[in-house]
């Protein structure tokens, strides 16, 4: 691994998962702990590592800071805290999905503990961030790739009161059924044992209903949901269905247009994209502006 040396790895116990909490956090030169509140982008994918590895995969050049810092140079942005939450076990064999576990003892993996990682992240990740690194309480963005464009999304569903902007690259997005109200029964995404902890095993469609972003975005309050600046971008149908989510990324966008959302990607659909962290950098260089004027927004009230 080659960890960004800017990022700070914040440790701490947590009370709601019963082990050590973990997020890298990125602090601009501005910043002072007793300064103005910053606005803070949320930067999801499972393991905290992952946004601020080098060498995450072979396609990737920098970091998400890398890209923070270009973005920055160029005078599109200004000042932002970056907070890459682990939302996954220790060793990232299991990912967190942003749900309270239904059976966490399914799993000897390190760093799950009650697997409550939907209640970790809004109780303790977001409180955490405003009461030690002073993060804005009104303008907070939140990306993710691949599961963490599912959890990006997830989250904006679950709370469209928390967030002023939402971003997500290639996500993992599950199909649903009846206009949206169940999950598809034969939908296959999240069927492999990795996710047996989160889901429980055999799985149950109820449960799959109440943990499908889909499903939660089409209870959500529109109006909420209409106030958030909404960037969904993924890779090419020809590298379907191993190189891409495409259709995943189509299918969301339809669900978005029925509820008036526009999607405020300049393409959807990368031509040359893949499913690689040098394409979700890519991704996050075209979205941290727009994160950046929806602050800008709401910050001037």
């Amino acid at each position: 691994m080659e960890i960004d040396p800017r990022a700070r790895l914040i440790e701490w116990p947590s009370t709601v998962l019963g082990v050590s909490g973990r997020m890298y956090v990125y602090t601009p030169p501005e910043y002072r702990p007793d300064g103005p509140p910053l606005p803070v982008v949320y930067l999801l994918r499972g393991h905290e590592r992952e946004w601020v590895n080098r060498s995450e995969d072979d396609s990737r050049i920098g970091t998400a800071i890398d890209v923070y810092e270009r973005v920055r140079l160029r005078g599109e942005i200004g000042p932002l805290l970056l907070a890459m939450p682990g939302l996954a076990s220790a060793d990232n064999r299991i990912p967190g999905l942003l749900t309270d576990f239904v059976a966490p003892q399914l799993t000897d993996a390190p760093g799950i503990g009650t697997g409550r990682f939907a209640t970790f992240f809004f109780t303790e990740v977001l409180p955490l961030m405003e009461r030690e690194f002073g993060a804005h309480p009104m303008a907070r963005a939140i990306t993710g790739f691949s599961l963490g464009g599912y959890m990006a999304v997830k989250a904006v569903a679950l709370r469209p009161d928390l967030f002023v902007s939402v971003s997500a690259y290639d996500g993992s997005f599950p199909y649903a059924s009846d206009g949206g109200r169940r999950a598809r029964r034969y939908d296959t995404l999240l069927l492999a044992e990795m996710f047996d902890p989160a889901l429980g095993r055999p799985r149950n469609l109820e449960r799959l209903t109440d943990h499908n972003p889909i499903c939660l975005l089409l209870r959500a309050d529109r109006t909420a949901l209409r106030r958030i600046t909404w960037m969904i971008q993924y890779g090419p149908e020809h590298i379907e269905p191993w190189g891409s989510n495409f259709y995943r990324g189509e299918y969301l966008l339809r669900v978005l247009a029925t509820l008036g959302i526009t999607n405020a990607a300049p393409v959807a659909a990368l031509p040359d994209g893949a499913h690689t962290w040098a394409v979700a950098d890519r991704h996050l260089e075209q979205a941290l502006p727009l994160h950046y004027r929806a602050f800008e927004r709401v910050i001037a009230g």
